[in-house]
């Protein structure tokens, strides 16, 4: 191809003249040339990158092509193998521990596969090697001439199972959380014991969850911290307080009870000492009205009707048995009993429940009035149907002082009842021996001497419940025999011995109600004939009762005489008091028998000898 052109000023000069046709040839030609110059550079260039793509094919074969990363890791000309090699060198120390999980002074470093991290780089890994390869030739020799020239950075996606991240968190919590505990109350002895409240610690898995998959997001290990939150005690110090005051007042001080009735009469006391307190008292947590937790003081009232039995028992005032006529069998209650007195127990527990809530300790016990054991409504039921015994004594021939005494003490005996199982006293019913109640100063035996003495003559009634006891075959717990012998006690036809002296208060005569039901006594004097009876009703019994005697031994009288000077009389008074008497040995043997069942008994008696006695005045 020439670059010179010779004609091309006579070509213009012939321009001029008209039309030109070769001149149009000629530019035809100037492009077809410059087109063909462009698609041989074209072809050359094309072939040069042809053959330059070739030649980085056959380079980069099964390797990645240059200036390519993944997650800033660059993986140029490395095989798959080596970068996935590269890639995890790269972000090892960040799968060895993503992150750093902080609670004040614990830390904790998990790996990866304990919070279910996993990078995915099989994805990131072939698309780094499929780049540049998997469209047509000029689209990959454009393609690789773009990253050759800028470079391109693949991303590498991270996988979070937050379920095994959960997993984790929870595994650690047990050392971070701190279960909230309640108020408490309880009594340890007589001592309050008050646990105080405790706020509890609670690990926010969820929310933690959310800040660490945030947080490994960028691949490199950063703290976190483990979120928590406070728990609130459902029972609080401030409502438990009240149930503690009140704990600690009951128990504050003993309780002090005072008695004076019953054998309580001169004063009883009693304390209950803080320990007996507490041991009524109960503190348990229960469910409230409004579905909370609390607390009840619960009080026994058992363990203080225990405490006051034996009490009651001291303060308990029994009424008084009426006296009952026996009345042909039709008994009537010829003066009533007295009320008496006891314990209002359901009283006293209320009154000692609020004694533990004040600071005032002491408390009379309150009592109420008991009905007589005996009335009109229940007289019947007493099963005093037929005369089951009887005893009688003659005091003929004596003086006004001892018939006096005779029918006082005989009044105190009438209509007594006596009740099954009880022990019969002759001093308590016989009581006061005064003027008040019928009595006048007669002689009596005191000091192995007879003087006058208030009652003399009494022995007669003593003597004749005596027998009455007897012959009902009742045991007799207590009988004491005259200092000498006396001929009253025989006028009947009665052995020596059949007597029972009493002297008040030291010498008694007792004996035993064992027939199983009431007895009723009643006394008669019969004056025209000289004679006292005592006769004892009830229910048959079943007893016969015989009796004989044996003298032991005998012992002459004194022949001495003793004088007792008495100042009340004159010089010169003398008076014989006592006539001088033999002494003897006695016993009376009682026979019981019941169902051809047969018992034996002996009294024994000794009449000491007894000297003549004369008063001798030594006054003026």
């Amino acid at each position: 191809m020439s670059t010179s052109f010779p004609d091309h000023v006579s070509d213009d000069r012939l321009a001029d003249d008209g039309p030109q046709p070769r001149r149009r040839i000629s530019l035809f030609r100037h492009l077809i040339e410059w087109l063909i110059l462009v698609l041989v550079i074209v072809a050359s260039i094309t072939a040069a990158l042809t053959l330059t793509l070739l030649f980085t094919e056959r380079q980069y074969e099964q390797r990645i092509y240059p200036n390519i990363n993944i997650r800033g890791v660059d993986v140029s000309g490395m095989t798959v193998e080596e970068a996935r090699a590269e890639v995890e060198r790269a972000y090892g120390a960040f799968l060895y521990n993503p992150v750093e999980l902080q609670f004040r002074e614990q830390l904790w470093y998990p790996a990866a596969d304990e919070l279910g991290l996993r990078l995915v780089m099989d994805d990131a890994l072939d698309e780094a090697l499929a780049y540049g390869r998997g469209a047509t030739r000029l689209e990959n020799v454009r393609m690789a001439a773009t990253v050759w020239q800028e470079g391109i950075d693949l991303p590498l996606h991270l996988e979070i199972d937050q379920q095994v991240m959960q997993q984790y968190l929870l595994g650690i919590a047990a050392t971070i959380e701190d279960p909230p505990r309640d108020a408490a109350l309880w009594l340890q002895g007589a001592t309050v014991v008050q646990q105080p409240e405790h706020w509890g610690r609670q690990v926010l898995i969820d929310e933690t969850v959310a800040d660490m998959t945030a947080t490994v997001q960028e691949l490199v290990r950063r703290p976190v911290v483990v979120r928590t939150r406070e728990v609130e005690p459902r029972l609080r110090d401030a409502e438990v307080a009240p149930f503690a005051d009140e704990l600690r007042l009951m128990l504050s001080e003993p309780i002090v009870l005072n008695g004076s009735t019953g054998a309580c009469v001169q004063g009883c006391q009693w304390q209950w000492s803080i320990d007996e307190l507490a041991s009524w008292l109960s503190v348990r947590r229960i469910v409230g009205e409004d579905g909370e937790p609390t607390y009840a003081i619960s009080l026994d009232p058992t363990e203080i009707r225990n405490l006051l039995r034996p009490l009651a028992t001291a303060v308990r005032e029994e009424g008084t048995l009426p006296r009952v006529a026996w009345n042909g069998g039709n008994l009537v209650i010829t003066a009533p009993g007295a009320n008496g007195q006891g314990m209002d127990v359901d009283q006293a527990v209320a009154d000692i429940r609020s004694l533990l809530a004040h600071e005032e300790r002491t408390l009379a016990l309150p009592m109420v009035a008991i009905p007589p054991p005996v009335t009109a409504s229940n007289l019947a039921s007493l099963g005093i149907t037929d005369q089951v015994a009887s005893g009688i004594s003659s005091f003929a021939n004596s003086e006004q002082y001892r018939i006096t005494n005779i029918r006082a003490g005989a009044r105190r005996m009438h209509g007594v009842l006596i009740p099954p199982g009880t022990r019969f006293s002759f001093n308590d019913q016989l009581g006061s021996v005064d003027a008040a109640n019928g009595f006048v100063e007669g002689l009596a035996i005191v000091n192995n001497r007879t003087q006058q003495e208030w009652g003399g003559g009494l022995c007669q009634v003593s003597t004749t419940v005596f027998r009455a006891a007897f012959f009902g075959g009742l045991p007799i717990n207590e009988r004491h025999a005259h200092a000498f012998r006396i001929s009253w006690y025989e006028e009947l036809g009665e052995p020596p011995g059949f007597d029972a002296a009493i002297f008040t208060p030291y010498n008694d005569l007792r004996f035993t109600n064992d027939t199983g039901h009431w007895l009723l006594m009643e006394s008669y004097v019969d004056l025209s004939r000289q004679r006292l009876s005592v006769a004892l009703y009830g229910t048959p019994t079943g007893r016969t009762v015989t009796y004989d005697h044996r003298v032991v031994a005998r012992t002459p009288a004194p022949t001495a005489p003793v004088y007792v000077n008495d100042p009340t009389k004159p010089v010169g008074y003398v008076r014989q008091s006592d006539v001088a008497r033999g002494g003897i040995e006695i016993e009376l043997y009682r026979t019981i028998t019941r169902g051809g069942e047969s018992s034996r008994q002996t009294f024994e008696t000794e009449f000491r000898p007894w000297p003549n006695i004369y008063v001798r005045g030594t006054g003026r």
